[in-house]
């Protein structure tokens, strides 16, 4: 996959998709694999905004249950099984636990029916031939076996506990990436980087974008016949550029942040309610608290989400330290005994998203998906504006046919083929025998943990990982206090379009992932990428300190 600018400016495209988020990146994939000439512009790297924002988790909609929304939680539990599905080396079980207390609607006797009627609507989590994509029976604990599995839990009035299971992302970034490179490989473009500076209208037909190159500042002109607008909480920047009246179509911006804290909880992820920062005006129960989760991740627990007004400009907006310190009062009043302090947070991970009105907290809770030839007389141009990871892909595919039908090749293309299409790696047959082999065919060459990680990162793909071994044993050395090793830099560089020291460290590897990854680390990465780039060390510290900004906790005494 390469960042082919001359490309951009020398095809027709019927598709160029403004955004590189997850939306963006997923409905390019659903074009391209329908037969689109499709390109996506990005004005930074992908999945590096709004989709960064994750609890890294697929979720099963279990908490629409406030909002007695069936068809939502249906639709849920259906993308959360395709990712089981597609991406199975980035997409696991994870069980999840909520204390009951009482006997009323959050009592164990309610959550019981609800559970089992849960279960009941999704059969084909264990439709799987691979026991390794099967999603395990919900049910109810003892009030013992909870506070066996939370120590330190008020046992007052606790009556037991409800407990299911969610798709849990190791790396969402990586998953972003992989959907990305299956669009690559059928032939859709791609540029992050990539400024839209004007979109092109001819008597309210939209014919394409004019677009600027962060790197070169050349401008130029890519040509389609359609644009698709998936700058989410952008998106009313991007009708700016159009220099048309587009109506409000209540786009509007909030933002979330999560925390990764030190590990406070064993292997169940643990639900727990918290003052609501905003009212839930769609809730049917629990409308003055907010369901917060405590989710084990990789070496942390991951603290997810607080949801907070942002009426400033997206590209302004910030996590303050008050936000955090008030994110983490709730957390200790909500999980009482955890006694978390400031200094416990290792890293905070956060993002603008969309919300569902203008100065709310509140997210949305519907996606959009606008026809503007439909709602304003402006062809060649729709925009969509999704909600959350989970459902990406089907929301793509409600975008694209929106898109075909505009430009009336119903008949002459293919059928979505994204529900049953692997991600790029994903074409794994069954898990667990897969892994056997690769360590079987790589014993000795890497450490399990590193070859384990690779399998994680790259599924069946990660033997382009070691091809890089092959040609330099140093490319196998791990960075330090990391299972990142050399081989992933140059193919970050060579192969994903990383362009920026924090393109490697925050979204190609998982070297930034859990916290600030230390100077020594970067510096190595840094200069792998520099000896590869042609940096100077002038672009080198430039390129450190972009990562160091990036990180809202850094370590108060920095090493040598």
């Amino acid at each position: 996959m390469k960042r082919d600018v001359n490309a951009l400016a020398s095809t027709k495209f019927d598709l160029v998709i403004i955004g590189g988020g997850i939306n963006g990146i997923a409905c390019a994939r659903d074009a391209a694999l329908r037969g689109l000439r499709t390109a996506v512009i990005e004005c930074a790297d992908f999945g590096g905004q709004t989709s960064s924002n994750s609890a890294k988790i697929a979720h099963c909609g279990m908490r629409y249950l406030q909002h007695l929304d069936i068809k939502r939680m249906r639709e849920s539990i259906r993308e959360r099984t395709a990712f089981h599905q597609l991406a199975p080396h980035l997409v696991e079980s994870q069980p999840f636990l909520m204390p009951l207390y009482g006997h009323g609607l959050k009592g164990k006797e309610t959550l019981s029916i609800y559970l089992k009627f849960y279960d009941w609507l999704s059969p084909e989590r264990k439709r799987f031939e691979d026991e390794y994509r099967r999603v395990p029976d919900s049910g109810i604990f003892s009030k013992e076996k909870v506070t066996e599995l939370v120590p330190g839990i008020d046992p007052k009035k606790l009556t037991g506990g409800a407990y299911w299971f969610e798709g849990q992302m190791q790396n969402t970034e990586r998953l972003s990436l992989s959907l990305l490179k299956s669009a690559a490989e059928n032939g859709a473009h791609f540029a992050n980087y990539m400024q839209v500076l004007r979109i092109s209208n001819q008597g309210n037909k939209i014919d394409g974008v004019t677009v600027k190159d962060l790197f070169t500042e050349k401008e130029f002109f890519v040509s389609a016949r359609y644009v698709l607008n998936a700058a989410g909480p952008w998106a009313n920047k991007i009708f700016d550029l159009c220099d048309l009246d587009f109506n409000d179509h209540g786009i509007y911006a909030s933002k979330a942040f999560s925390l990764l804290t030190r590990p406070v909880i064993g292997n169940y992820a643990l639900t727990f309610p918290i003052r609501a920062m905003y009212e839930d005006k769609k809730a049917v129960v629990n409308k003055k608290s907010s369901l917060q989760f405590a989710i084990p991740w990789r070496s942390k627990t991951m603290f997810a989400s607080l949801h907070l007004p942002c009426d400033e400009y997206p590209e302004k907006v910030t996590i303050t330290e008050s936000e955090i310190n008030t994110y983490i009062e709730r957390i200790n009043e909500g999980f009482p005994g955890q006694n978390l302090e400031r200094k416990d947070v290792h890293h905070v991970l956060w993002g603008i998203i969309p919300a569902e009105e203008k100065g709310s907290a509140a997210p949305l809770k519907k996606y959009k998906i606008i026809d503007h030839e439909k709602e304003e007389g402006i062809s060649g141009i729709g925009t969509v504006v999704g909600v959350k990871y989970t459902t990406s892909r089907d929301v793509a595919e409600k975008a694209i046919d929106m898109v075909i039908k505009q430009l009336g090749e119903v008949a002459s293309l293919k059928q979505c083929q994204t529900k049953k299409t692997p991600v790029w790696g994903g074409d794994i047959g069954f898990y667990d025998q897969f892994m056997a082999e690769i360590f079987t065919k790589y014993s000795g060459r890497l450490p399990e943990n590193i070859l384990k990680n690779l399998i994680k990162t790259y599924g069946t793909k990660m033997h382009e990982i070691m091809d890089l071994v092959d040609t330099s044993p140093i490319l196998a050395e791990p960075l330090p206090n990391s299972m990142v090793i050399g081989a992933q830099i140059i193919y970050a560089i060579r192969h994903e379009m990383a362009q920026t020291l924090s393109d490697v460290v925050l979204r190609r590897t998982d070297l930034g992932s859990e916290q600030y990854p230390g100077t020594d680390s970067l510096k190595a990465c840094a200069s792998i990428m520099a000896d590869e780039l042609g940096w100077d060390q002038n672009r080198v510290q430039t390129e450190i300190e972009a990562v160091r900004n990036a990180y809202i906790v850094l370590p108060t005494i920095e090493e040598a």
